[in-house]
């Protein structure tokens, strides 16, 4: 993903609820390690509902990319 792009952050079960959102940039405070043990960023900073959150990487699916 890149800054600028459109993505749809999804919420609750089944992903029943979600919102669109403006892809902002990787949260680079919020790692995790895969199964070498190396470090995975798994959140980023998306723009919804008029503030910059920080949203798990697997509620986001990219829209529209802003190429």
């Amino acid at each position: 993903m890149k800054m600028g792009d459109l993505v749809k952050v999804t919420f609750g079960l089944n992903g029943v609820d979600s919102i669109t959102g403006i892809f902002i940039r990787d949260d680079t405070k919020a790692v995790g390690e895969s199964a070498e043990g190396f470090p995975i960023i798994t959140r980023a900073y998306v723009l919804w509902e008029g503030e910059i959150c920080s949203t798990p990487l697997d509620q986001l699916e990219i829209l529209n990319e802003s190429r």
